[in-house]
């Protein structure tokens, strides 16, 4: 399936454009990690920071979710990918004069928040506009891919980057990587849409939006699974600065390694999902990957072996990657058109802003308790409320008729 994706001019134009913006993205995140770590060594701040970026998913992403359904997908891609490069370029001239503290650092990535609420959903709407309907699984696993493998090379570039030049140098390698990216954009052909039957009315839109998402059975119930995975799990990849420095007592270069090895479970991930498909079988594995996620959580917070660390975590880059993109296929493969970009935006509000918070809360318990108690904690809550809801499922599924 990955061949015949691939065959599509617009898909594989695009998929390129993605290789070298989500290198960049993945290098500016473990820049800013390590710079938040070096300036405060705190948990809390590393909470706060995830916070700023992924918040604002959750607060204007379904807004930004209706104009994706109303305005012109690549006008927005562009806007937004300009503002990226000019915030990247600020951030890169604010470390190599030494001019930056943690409220600038803040401030700056609490804008890039508010720029990805706006693209998200415009990226996710993307894909089907680039690919046949048959084989939106593969374009959705294949994205994911690319996705993963950006999250084990870029933390790698970072690395050498950082302890070569500085951690300017991987600020203004991600300015530049947007670059690719508006060259996609513009050399691909979207598929038009369907009309749309709904009045141009924002609220009510939003509304419709909103009540569809919340009756579709199996679109609510994957939204659910990916929020106890991302409150959870995912923050816990948000806390890694906080493991290389507090745990295994290491630097930058640590930092990148264990990015590295969760990036590598995730690509394996995304190769298991070109196979898999949709249906009844990638729905339960997005349950199971989920229960497993709790139980690698709670190996993750009694080892304190960065070998043995590294094959827990990369176990949990393998659940994470096997929720989030399995559960992003099954609602890209069931979802009505017209409903796309406003449903995709509430995945993404769960998807990439439940991190934040589960990250603030960790952060603050682990001032408290220990980051090692508090992932185990963590761990045991993943796994009992995802088999709870796995368990609520199964009853339904009873009792149902038929």
């Amino acid at each position: 399936m990955l061949t015949r994706v691939l065959a599509h001019r617009n898909f594989a134009v695009y998929l390129t454009g993605s290789v070298f913006s989500l290198h960049g993205l993945w290098i500016q995140r473990v820049a800013i990690g390590w710079l938040a770590w070096e300036l405060t060594g705190s948990e809390a701040w590393l909470g706060l920071l995830a916070l700023a970026e992924l918040m604002p998913v959750v607060v204007f992403g379904p807004l930004f979710g209706v104009w994706a359904d109303r305005l012109d997908r690549k006008a927005v891609a562009y806007a937004t990918n300009v503002i990226n490069i000019s915030l990247a370029a600020l951030l890169c001239a604010l470390t190599a004069t030494a001019t930056i503290d943690i409220y600038v650092l803040w401030l700056i990535t609490a804008l890039l928040g508010c720029v990805s609420s706006a693209f998200q959903p415009v990226r996710l709407s993307l894909i089907p506009s680039l690919v046949p309907r048959e084989l939106l699984s593969g374009a959705v696993a294949a994205q994911s891919i690319v996705f993963n493998v950006s999250r084990f090379l870029g933390p790698a570039i970072a690395g050498i980057a950082i302890a070569a030049f500085g951690l300017w140098s991987a600020f203004a390698i991600n300015a530049a990587s947007y670059f690719a990216m508006i060259a996609a954009i513009f050399l691909v052909q979207l598929s038009p849409r369907d009309p749309r039957e709904e009045p141009h009315d924002f609220v009510a839109e939003f509304k419709a939006g909103f009540a569809y998402t919340v009756r579709h059975r199996d679109i609510s119930w994957q939204i659910l699974i990916v929020a106890i995975s991302a409150l959870t799990g995912r923050a816990m990849i948000v806390m890694l600065p906080a493991f290389a420095g507090a745990i295994y007592a290491g630097g930058s270069s640590v930092l990148a390694t264990l990015t590295s090895v969760a990036g590598a479970g995730a690509v394996l991930a995304g190769i298991v999902l070109t196979r898999l498909g949709v249906g009844r079988g990638l729905r339960r594995a997005t349950v199971v990957g989920t229960v497993v996620t709790g139980f690698l959580m709670i190996a993750m917070g009694s080892l304190d072996n960065i070998v043995a660390g590294a094959i827990a975590l990369a176990a949990l880059g393998f659940c994470l990657t096997l929720v989030g993109i399995g559960s992003q296929t099954v609602i890209q493969s069931t979802v009505t058109e017209t409903m796309r970009g406003r449903v995709l935006s509430l995945w993404a509000a769960v998807a990439f802003a439940a991190p934040a918070l589960g990250s603030l809360v960790i952060g603050i318990v682990a001032e408290e308790l220990g980051l090692a108690m508090t992932t185990v904690v963590a761990g045991l809550i993943c796994a009992v409320l995802a088999s709870a809801l796995a368990l609520t499922r199964r009853h339904e599924d009873v009792d149902s008729p038929g």
